[in-house]
């Protein structure tokens, strides 16, 4: 436990930070290739999802993208950090979005019923979080019967030169670009660290099967830096 609330406090930090700048680090650090990335998350929710939760929401680009996608459909966008709040809600204001509720909480406990979602996306956050498998049963428990899930989230490439060159990115040129740039060499460094620490896709498979996902997809994108997984809620006999 104190583990996990050593993990909380220094996230929360990180991302208090650093959240006036992250949607100016991330264009800049990946080229502006996660938007594509992203556009790809928002083109799989289905149409027919009424009720949308989007965990982990940063500042807010996934839950806006949904909300252009889908204006008539409600969606909850939770973070824990009130910083990167504070940026997904100009950026709502600025999209003349009224379909899109931001909520500050924890993936970890989330305030919702049982059977409250049709549909739960995560995007580049749950490696963030201080239990994954903990996180995944509370998806499991919010969505209803045969709600659609969608994680997507950063690794490191399949192929050994490749993984080899991004590590070195992320690893020595990503905080001095953060240094440089925004003055983060530190928040910079820990978003490395971050990846460095997370599990392989294979794992993170597992653990969503074992939290009763059926029907798992993977779809990886620039040669496994980034993978979405997508699973399915079972029926009310768990079938």
């Amino acid at each position: 436990m104190p583990v996990e609330r050593d993990k909380e406090r220094r996230v929360h930090s990180v991302f208090q930070k650093i959240s006036f700048c992250y949607d100016f680090m991330n264009d800049i650090i990946t080229l502006g290739v996660h938007r594509l990335w992203k556009k790809d998350l928002i083109k799989s929710i289905p149409v027919e999802s009424k009720i949308i939760l989007d965990l982990c929401c940063g500042t807010g680009d996934i839950a806006i993208g949904i909300g252009n996608k889908l204006k008539t459909s409600q969606i909850k966008a939770l973070d824990f950090s009130e910083g990167m709040l504070q940026v997904a809600r100009k950026r709502t204001v600025a999209a003349h979005l009224k379909n899109i509720e931001l909520i500050q909480g924890n993936a970890l406990s989330l305030p919702f019923k049982d059977g409250s979602f049709d549909t739960v996306t995560i995007s580049f956050g749950i490696r963030n979080t201080s239990d994954y498998r903990k996180v995944l049963d509370e998806i499991y428990r919010v969505l209803i019967p045969g709600g659609i899930f969608f994680c997507m989230e950063a690794s490191y490439p399949d192929l050994f030169l490749v993984r080899r060159a991004l590590k070195t990115y992320c690893r020595f040129i990503v905080p001095i670009m953060g240094k440089l740039l925004v003055k983060s060499y530190g928040e910079y460094r820990w978003l490395d660290e971050s990846v460095e620490a997370f599990i392989s896709k294979e794992e993170l498979t597992a653990l969503i099967e074992g939290a009763g996902f059926t029907g798992i997809n993977l779809k990886t994108y620039f040669g496994g830096s980034c993978t979405l997984h997508s699973g399915i809620k079972g029926g009310a006999d768990g079938c």
